[in-house]
């Protein structure tokens, strides 16, 4: 269990070039697939739109 825990915290998640328009700025980052699912999923986020940089 201590060892999944040491894992977890150096562990690397996968990131994508993505291109982010919330309405008056675009933002080009690298996200993590959780963090592209909240801006997709959260209503805090709706007006908001997340484009990964292949699909350009």
């Amino acid at each position: 269990m201590f060892l999944e825990i040491i894992r977890t915290i150096f562990k690397k998640e996968k990131t994508f070039e993505c291109i982010i328009w919330d309405g008056k700025t675009m933002k080009y980052q690298d996200l993590t697939q959780k963090e592209i699912d909240e801006i997709k999923n959260n209503p805090e986020y709706k007006d908001w739109s997340v484009t990964l940089k292949d699909e350009c």
